[in-house]
């Protein structure tokens, strides 16, 4: 049988699969699928991947083995991967490589995709529960797609502590934040933010609605986080006119730097 892909999910990640994987394979057979899209048409892939919200892929997964009985992979993107990973092994899929590509856009859906979205980005694969021609698969197709395949090798719980800190924090830290200014200075006061106010809130934009499961599915690893950054932030507030606590609070940041 031919290679031949399909893509669960048309935005913005779905539709970048796409780009990213006929800019690589001219003429590849590939089949996008979308919400209230008949999914027979999955029988036919050699490798499926399901780029929808997290919700959405742990009510799809069960169902996968009767779905796409001649994939040899099976692979998502979406940002949190235990609850995934569980739901995978539940239903016996030793061919489902659970991923998750560090790369989005300022425009969200179909209509900000592009081919060279994953050039470069980090594609994390956990492959604690996947044979091992599954891994290698999903290892060649984030490459083919652009991404560096970064593998894990425990059933999701490291990858989902790391992206607390590294991704679901700093969206939760945008949104608050913006939050808590814009009812403070209302809209004409916000009209009056330099660029440091918009570099730290950009995330703000995204939708509660691709927000809301990631949340739910990593409340465990997130929490912890928000309650260290709240204590964090008390302290500070007591500490403003402390110079110590100051220099103390500058200097643990400029223990690291950060280079995207």
């Amino acid at each position: 049988m031919s290679e031949r892909l399909a893509i669960v999910g048309d935005g913005l990640i779905g539709r970048s699969v796409r780009l990213a994987y006929t800019r690589r394979v001219p003429g590849a057979e590939v089949a996008s699928f979308d919400r209230g899209d008949d999914l027979a048409g999955l029988a036919e892939a050699t490798t499926v991947v399901l780029a929808a919200p997290v919700d959405v892929l742990l009510d799809l997964v069960p169902r996968l083995a009767t779905l796409a009985p001649a994939a040899a992979l099976i692979t998502d993107t979406g940002s949190t991967k235990h609850a995934i990973a569980a739901a995978a092994r539940q239903a016996g899929l030793t061919r489902f490589v659970p991923g998750h590509p560090m790369a989005g856009g300022t425009r969200s859906g179909p209509a900000g995709a592009r081919a060279d979205l994953f050039d470069g980005r980090p594609w994390f694969l956990v492959t604690g529960s996947a044979d091992t021609a599954a891994v290698a698969r999903a290892r060649a197709l984030v490459s083919r797609l652009g991404g560096v395949p970064i593998e894990m090798t425990d059933d999701g719980e490291a990858h989902d502590r790391l992206v607390a800190a590294i991704s679901h924090l700093p969206q939760l830290v945008a949104t608050t934040l913006l939050a808590r200014v814009g009812e403070t200075v209302g809209a004409d006061g916000l009209r009056h933010g330099g660029a440091g106010l918009r570099d730290t809130t950009r995330l703000a934009a995204s939708q509660a609605s691709m927000w809301a499961p990631i949340l739910d599915t990593n409340a465990a690893a997130l929490a912890p986080l928000l309650r260290a950054l709240a204590r964090d932030l008390e302290a500070t507030a007591d500490g403003l006119t402390d110079r110590a606590h100051v220099d103390a609070l500058f200097a643990r940041a400029h223990r690291f730097t950060f280079d995207p």
